[in-house]
């Protein structure tokens, strides 16, 4: 499990720090919402992994 948000939290806060330059460079309207909501998963699984660390 500890595993898994680890790979999820980073995933999804990279995903959302690329995905707007991408986009950008593309010349292509920059899907907010979709990076908001990414941004604020990978801040949430790193919130459960500091929050349940003694029991993963």
């Amino acid at each position: 499990m500890k595993k898994l948000l680890t790979w999820l939290a980073v995933g999804l806060l990279t995903s959302a720090i690329l995905d707007p330059i991408i986009y950008s460079m593309l010349d292509m309207p920059i899907p907010w919402t979709r990076d908001l909501l990414m941004g604020v998963g990978g801040v949430g699984c790193y919130y459960l992994l500091i929050r349940f660390r003694d029991d993963l």
